[in-house]
């Protein structure tokens, strides 16, 4: 892992919303190869594409009108890992 490189674990609704939700293409790359599993998987995010993510997240919500409770989760989640740097699920529950 490098400096300024997180660890994000996601469950396989979190990846779902952001396979819908997030065009970058480091995420894709990531989460194609991870869209049969069922259990958490982790991708590996620099501090500024967490960033990018929380705020797309966001601005799906407030922008885009989204309602679905997945998108909204997942929109606080990124915040919470923007602050802290922690992408561990243990951290988030």
């Amino acid at each position: 892992m490098t400096e300024g490189e997180i660890l994000v674990e996601l469950l396989p609704q979190e990846r779902d919303v952001m396979w819908r939700c997030i065009l970058t293409p480091e995420v894709r790359d990531q989460l194609q190869p991870l869209a049969e599993s069922q259990d958490v998987e982790t991708i590996r995010l620099d501090r500024v594409l967490v960033r990018w993510i929380a705020g797309d997240l966001t601005h799906a919500i407030v922008k885009g009108g989204q309602r679905d409770e997945a998108i909204i989760d997942l929109s606080e989640r990124f915040d919470y890992i923007d602050d802290t740097g922690d992408g561990r699920l243990e951290s988030w529950w």
